[in-house]
């Protein structure tokens, strides 16, 4: 019975990570194609109206971005479910397991940053020469310090970078402490199909 229950409960898991994968490819797709077609310029190269019934600005391209992003983590959380999830570690899963923890480290080290700093720069023209305020002199001894708006986006993409950081550590260490009290649990004890558990009896 055990075996028949967490034979089933596996088949469960597989099914509800191959939706994931589905809806989340789905997601992804639909995503991009919203910030493909809302960053286009209203015009092309001689003078015609391009799509003149799709919204353009860089909110619209910025959600289509955050909707395909979606899209890409309900993959490789799918994966993650319907492949590694309650499952033993083979060579196989274990590459696998490797591709999404990859991935995933891309996508919060690399792209999620980069995709701020183009937003923030570009869009946004969060230049050096955009003050955000001036401390007043009397505070810093008489001198003259300006906060630009770079230095806020900079500040953001450090403290995310940090943050990510952090977080990635503790969800590190509490799967290590996880693996741990798994391992130290006493096996389940076999029970019969009437509940009852079994015993060995020595002839």
């Amino acid at each position: 019975m055990p075996q028949d229950n967490g034979s089933r409960a596996l088949a469960r898991y597989r099914l509800f990570g191959l939706v994931a994968v589905v809806v989340g490819a789905v997601t992804a797709v639909a995503g991009a194609l919203i910030a493909h077609f809302t960053g286009l310029p209203a015009v092309d190269s001689i003078g015609q109206e391009l799509y003149p019934a799709i919204p353009r600005g860089w909110v619209f391209e910025t959600i289509g971005q955050i909707i395909s992003l979606t899209g890409g983590l309900l993959i490789l959380g799918g994966i993650t479910l319907a492949f590694l999830y309650q499952r033993e570690m083979t060579w196989a899963r274990a590459s696998v397991g490797a591709f999404v923890f990859t991935t995933l480290m891309i996508i919060v080290f690399g792209i999620i940053p980069n995709e701020w700093l183009t937003l923030a720069q570009s869009d946004l023209e969060w230049t050096p020469q955009r003050v955000l305020f001036t401390i007043p002199p009397g505070l810093v001894r008489g001198s003259e310090i300006s906060i630009s708006l770079a230095a806020v986006k900079d500040m953001i993409s450090g403290g995310y970078a940090l943050g990510a950081v952090g977080a990635v550590a503790v969800a590190m260490y509490q799967w290590q402490e996880r693996t741990r009290r798994r391992a130290a649990a006493p096996p389940p004890q076999p029970v019969s199909r009437y509940g009852r558990p079994l015993t060995k009896v020595e002839g």
